[in-house]
């Protein structure tokens, strides 16, 4: 597929891609799992970014948040993460925020961030929880009786909205990629053997109507535990689900403009960031 004509003719200054490695849905609980601990410190430092797509804890209570604050503490590569429907059951949101926060996380809630190298490459960077909602007419027809609730189309709406302004911000930064982090699915490309009655619940079509309306070269996201890994929206945008139920594991990727997406099995050095929010560094 050719890319659109809206996207630019740039090379990346060093000619390397910038490497992400993503991972969600841990759903900690009592304790942390070797096993996790053990992959993410596997991985660390081998990515420019590690971008964790919701889901930390399983109800959002602080002894899970502090928990997730151990276990990314640990990890020296800068980090991105969105909150999914299991941690926005918390009664504490600003405990959970400073407790994540203090783990070297910056949370993206309807927000944008733009990463600058030190070789010149820059990552746009929208994250919002998103929502569900459903899928039709774009994708599959209205498997929901009454159409859904008039309180789940407004979140729906609200979500994609305040993931529009997130992506506005990056509108003319001439970032060498722009990457989207999600909870909700945009599309039902990755939702893989999930029960078609449960679409309406793990995404909406309204997140991919927004992500092909911009310049987007990759969008990360959690929720479907049984859904696939790769996927893509209606207008051709890369769609990875890096729910740990799906992937067993952290994912790295290079991504460059374009919207070429390889996964990576032989990692290199990433290079230092120069410009980002002083909670990544």
């Amino acid at each position: 597929m050719n890319p659109p004509d809206w996207l630019p003719e740039t090379a990346f200054p060093s000619n390397k891609p910038i490497r992400l490695a993503a991972i969600g849905d841990l759903h900690l609980r009592t304790s942390i799992p070797q096993d996790l601990a053990d992959d993410l410190r596997a991985i660390d430092g081998l990515a420019d970014l590690l971008v964790i797509t919701g889901d930390l804890t399983e109800g959002g209570k602080l002894p899970e948040v502090e928990l997730a604050r151990e276990l990314f503490s640990g990890i020296r590569m800068p980090k991105v993460a969105v909150l999914g429907n299991h941690d926005r059951r918390s009664m504490r949101r600003k405990a959970m925020r400073i407790a994540l926060e203090a783990s070297g996380i910056t949370l993206l809630d309807g927000a944008s961030l733009t990463m600058t190298f030190d070789d010149g490459r820059r990552l746009g960077i929208a994250g919002v929880g998103g929502y569900g909602g459903g899928f039709w007419p774009e994708e599959v027809p209205d498997l929901v009786s009454a159409r859904l609730s008039k309180a789940v189309g407004v979140r729906a709406r609200r979500e994609s909205l305040r993931l529009q302004q997130a992506l506005d911000e990056l509108v003319g930064q001439h970032n060498d990629a722009n990457v989207v982090v999600l909870h909700y699915s945009p599309t039902v490309s990755t939702l893989g053997n999930e029960p078609l009655i449960k679409y309406w619940m793990l995404g909406n079509s309204l997140l991919g109507k927004v992500i092909d309306e911009h310049r987007v070269d990759l969008v990360l996201h959690g929720h479907a535990h049984l859904g696939n890994h790769v996927g893509q929206t209606p207008g051709g945008v890369p769609v990875r689900n890096v729910a740990a139920h799906v992937t067993g594991r952290p994912m790295i990727y290079d991504v460059t403009t374009h919207r070429d997406v390889q996964e990576v099995d032989r990692p290199w050095s990433p290079v230092a960031v120069t410009s980002m929010p002083e909670r990544l560094r």
